[in-house]
């Protein structure tokens, strides 16, 4: 399964295009998926009925005005698929794997919101939320710091560090403002819900050179022209955040680690 082709499909298209896209994907798959209909916009999700607690995997579709939205956050959503299409043919002992593609991230998490609101989170047991997966070689986890502990977590850490992966934890990217904030709110710990991100050195370089611009109150302008060095930003909500600049080897990379996750977790 080749992700960048969902990426493809979704990059410059309006949010009611990509929001089309994600259902016919599923409705070709034969999922019974369901839309979550609010005052402002519109959730698509999937939970199997199953007494089982729900191990949730989150994306967006919706985009910023003018954004062509490859990475933020077609990447999240072609991985999404993918976890959910593995899930479709195996039987977990544990749990089931639930997806979310949410509508309004970008209007202040209002999907996640209005989500949350109208059914809570007593039957799920974590989320792992996905955002801008599609380049880097190391991952980001979001908002976290170092005395969080549980296993929903910590199993994601050690599959990724047993697959030679890199993670580290941010107290936030820029600002703590994605999905998972919304399932805390209602309830679940931070450390069975949080996000995923995909970063590089260079972007490691470029955070530490921003948070100690931060510690000396320099501008935001400085602060902005720093954050435009990192390869995460460069075309961060921009016409140009195209497939062009993403990498399958990082789609895989995420998909195939979240996906281990899950099998080690249900041991």
């Amino acid at each position: 399964m080749q992700l960048m082709d969902f990426v493809r499909l979704l990059e410059g298209k309006s949010n009611e295009e990509r929001h089309q896209c994600v259902c016919d994907i599923l409705r070709d798959w034969g999922v019974p998926y369901q839309l979550h209909l609010y005052d402002t916009g519109k959730n698509i999700y999937y939970k199997p009925e199953t007494a089982l607690p729900h191990v949730a995997i989150g994306s967006h579709f919706d985009v910023v005005p003018f954004s062509a939205g490859a990475n933020d956050n077609a990447s999240a959503i072609a991985v999404a698929l993918y976890v959910l299409k593995q899930s479709l043919t195996h039987k977990f002992d544990h749990f089931s794997v639930a997806f979310f593609c949410f509508d309004e991230e970008e209007s202040w998490l209002q999907g996640s919101k209005a989500y949350v609101d109208a059914f809570g989170v007593q039957d799920l047991r974590g989320i792992y939320n996905l955002e801008l997966v599609g380049q880097g070689d190391k991952f980001a986890l979001w908002s976290l710091n170092p005395t969080n502990k549980g296993v929903f977590l910590e199993t994601f850490e050690k599959t990724a560090q047993e697959r030679g992966i890199v993670s580290f934890r941010f107290d936030q990217i820029v600002t703590n403002l994605a999905d998972h904030l919304s399932f805390r709110e209602a309830g679940l710990p931070a450390e069975n819900a949080f996000t995923i991100t995909c970063i590089s050195d260079q972007d490691l370089a470029v955070a530490g050179e921003y948070y100690m611009a931060q510690a000396q109150n320099r501008s935001l302008e400085d602060l902005f022209r720093i954050l435009q060095k990192a390869p995460l930003f460069q075309h961060y909500h921009q016409p140009t955040d195209l497939s062009t600049h993403l990498s399958e080897t990082c789609l895989q990379m995420t998909a195939q680690t979240l996906w281990q996750t899950l099998l080690n977790l249900d041991k």
